[in-house]
C-alpha cells in the first residue's frame, strides 16, 4: 500500500528528474548551437575547391546533367561559393561562372585545409606600392628586384618572417610585413575566356613564326652584303628581338615592372636590353638620349624607336625587323593593348630611332 508520503517521495523524485533531464537538453541545445556556428564561421564555409587530375578540367554546366550545356571550366585547385548544394550536383558561383558541377569532383568546407596543404601552391601578394626583394631573407641583403603593388609572386618557401618567392626568373626573399601568403586556389574560367585565351595564344605563335622567318631572311641578305657596320651585332639584335616575342600577350602596366604580370613601355624595353647585358634608362624621354641615333631608313633589330606628338616622347618600341616593332602598348586587353606587335613600325609619327647595340 503506497502511504502519503511515498507519493510524495516519488513525485519529488519525478521533479528532480525533470529537471536534470531538461538541463540536459539545454545543454546540449548549447552544444549543437556553438558546433553549428563553428561550421557557419569556418574559413571555408560554403565554399568547395575542384579535387580532380591536374592533366584535366571539371565542367561548369547550365544544369544539374551531364548533357547540360557547358558554361565554363575548373581546374584542379581552383575554388567556388556553393550557392546550393544537393545530393549528386551543386550549384556554384566560380570567377564570372555559376553553374552546376558534380559532388564527387569537389572538395567542402573544412576538408579544404588538409586539400590545399597537399595539392595547393601559395602566393605572396604585394601590399606595399613598391617591395624590395632580397637575396637573402634580411632587410642588410642585397636588392636583386622589385615588385609593384598587388603583384602576386609564387611562393617557394617560408622562413619565419621572410617568404622565398620568384619574380622575373629571379629568386629571393619578401617580408611578409608587406606581402600577404595565401593559397593560390584560382577561378574558373567561362568558354568565352578559354576561347579567347586559345586565339591570342595561337596568334602569338604565328607572329614569333613570322618574326624569326623575316630574321632569318633579314640576316641571310646581311650576310650575303657583307656589311661590317651590321656584322655581328645584327646578330644580337636579331636574338633580342626573338627573346622579346615571347612575352606577347602579356599585360601592360603603367609603372609595372614584370615581364609577365605587368609593365610599361620603357620598362619592357629596359628589361630586354638587360637581358644582353645592355644598361639603358627608365623612362622613354630618358631612354631616347641612350645609345646614339640612326636614321629610320637604316633601321635594324634591336633598336629602339621611339615616338610622340611635337618633338615631345611619350612612347618607345623595340624594332624586330621586317617594318615591324614589338611594344608594351597599352592597357587594353591583348591583342588591342598589352605586349604586342605592331605590323608597320610607323604606326605613329617617329621622333627618333636610337641604337643601343653596338
Amino acid at each position: 500500500m503506497i502511504t502519503r508520503k511515498m507519493r510524495l517521495s516519488m513525485a519529488m523524485l519525478t521533479i528532480v528528474a525533470s529537471m536534470l533531464t531538461t538541463g540536459n537538453i539545454k545543454a546540449d541545445e548549447k552544444n549543437t548551437t556553438k558546433e553549428t556556428n563553428t561550421i557557419t564561421n569556418s574559413k571555408y564555409a560554403n565554399k568547395a575547391v575542384a579535387d580532380i587530375y591536374s592533366t584535366t578540367t571539371l565542367n561548369v554546366r547550365k544544369k544539374g546533367s551531364t548533357n547540360a550545356k557547358i558554361l565554363g571550366k575548373m581546374k584542379k585547385g581552383n575554388i567556388a561559393t556553393v550557392l546550393k548544394r544537393g545530393s549528386e550536383w551543386s550549384k556554384v558561383r566560380s570567377g564570372n561562372v555559376t553553374g552546376y558541377v558534380k559532388n564527387q569532383y569537389l572538395v567542402f568546407g573544412d576538408e579544404i585545409e588538409n586539400f590545399a596543404k597537399q595539392n595547393v601552391k601559395k602566393i605572396a601578394k604585394v601590399q606595399a606600392e613598391t617591395l624590395r626583394v632580397r637575396k637573402n631573407a634580411s632587410t642588410e641583403s642585397k636588392i636583386i628586384a622589385l615588385a609593384s603593388k598587388d603583384d602576386k609572386l609564387k611562393v617557394k618557401k617560408q622562413n619565419g618572417d621572410w617568404a622565398k618567392v620568384k619574380v622575373d626568373g629571379k629568386t629571393g626573399y619578401v617580408s611578409k610585413d608587406y606581402a600577404k601568403v595565401t593559397y593560390s586556389f584560382g577561378k574558373a574560367k567561362s568558354m568565352k575566356q578559354i576561347q579567347a585565351a586559345e586565339k591570342a595564344k595561337e596568334q602569338a605563335k604565328h607572329a614569333t613564326k613570322t618574326r624569326d622567318e623575316t630574321a632569318k631572311t633579314s640576316f641571310a641578305q646581311t650576310t650575303k652584303k657583307a656589311s661590317v657596320s651590321y656584322g655581328g651585332s645584327s646578330v644580337t639584335g636579331s636574338r633580342m628581338a626573338s627573346y622579346a616575342q615571347q612575352f606577347v600577350g602579356n599585360p601592360y602596366r603603367y609603372g609595372g615592372n614584370s615581364l609577365t604580370r605587368g609593365i610599361d613601355c620603357s620598362g619592357f624595353t629596359q628589361q630586354i636590353m638587360e637581358k644582353f647585358g645592355y644598361s639603358i634608362s627608365r623612362t622613354s624621354s630618358s631612354q631616347a638620349g641612350d645609345g646614339r641615333a640612326v636614321s629610320t631608313s637604316n633601321l635594324r633589330a634591336g633598336d629602339l624607336v621611339f615616338y610622340g606628338d611635337g618633338g615631345s616622347i611619350n612612347h618607345v618600341a623595340l624594332y624586330i625587323g621586317g617594318g615591324q616593332v614589338v611594344h608594351a602598348s597599352n592597357s587594353a586587353p591583348y591583342p588591342r593593348g598589352g605586349i604586342k606587335i605592331s605590323n608597320n613600325a610607323r604606326y605613329r609619327r617617329i621622333v627618333t630611332v636610337r641604337r643601343i647595340v653596338k
